[in-house]
């Protein structure tokens, strides 16, 4: 692997892709190569800032759920109508992270490592406007807004991560995290995974990581990758 591109790392909710992301960086640090990590996902600075204002005035004190999973179930009607304004301010600071921590890094000749990405930001976004009864159309313009951003990168490699919901749930427990609803997840292995497909430069990793260890899994994908 010479030249720079970007390496994505999507899928459900405790698949490990934080985990793997992190193993693939230091083995490709160790080989030399100009390497960064990333993170892009929805609701970030300024968007979140303004969820969890929200969730802390109109949505109930749940510890349960992140701030925009509150505002989604108890007040959707709310968010329905600041949707417009939560997708503006979330597009901005996506531009803001993707330009400092994908475009620039990559122009400078480094390889990225970013988990969820744009695939996962177009599905959440989908599947949040559904939910509130508001759906996006395939042409709206924050959907076409991200495929250019993505477009601005000339080689993204996408990798999906899955595992069985037991063991999904065996996870959260284990790292504390909150439940993820079963529509969720469904989500991730429908929706996420045909944009993610759809989107990739070449044919699309897909590992399941139940019933391997993570050496096997991170063994498996360096594999793939040709690493």
């Amino acid at each position: 692997m010479s030249r720079s591109r970007v390496i994505a790392f999507t899928g459900t909710v405790g698949s490990g892709k934080s985990t793997h992301m992190r193993l693939l960086y230091s083995k490709l640090k160790q080989k030399g190569l100009k390497t960064r990590m990333s993170f892009l996902k929805t609701g970030h600075l300024f968007a979140f800032i303004l969820e969890i204002s929200l969730a802390r005035i109109v949505a109930s004190k749940r510890r349960d759920v992140f701030p925009i999973r509150a505002l989604v179930e108890e007040r959707p009607i709310l968010f329905r109508r600041i949707l417009r304004l939560w997708l503006g301010l979330d597009l901005i600071s996506i531009t803001l992270k993707f330009l400092v921590g994908v475009y620039i890094p990559l122009k400078l000749g480094y390889t990225i490592l970013i988990e969820e990405y744009i695939p996962a930001i177009i599905s959440d976004y989908i599947y949040l406007s559904k939910i509130v009864n508001y759906p996006l159309k395939v042409n709206s313009f924050a959907i076409n807004y991200l495929l250019r951003l993505m477009k601005l990168c000339d080689h993204t490699q996408m990798i999906f991560l899955d595992a069985e919901n037991d063991e999904l749930k065996s996870r959260w427990r284990l790292r504390g995290s909150f439940d993820e609803r079963g529509d969720y997840l469904y989500m991730q292995r429908t929706l996420l995974l045909h944009i993610s497909r759809a989107l990739s430069s070449s044919e699309l990793i897909y590992v399941n990581t139940s019933s391997k260890t993570i050496t096997e899994t991170q063994e498996l994908i360096t594999r793939l990758l040709r690493v």
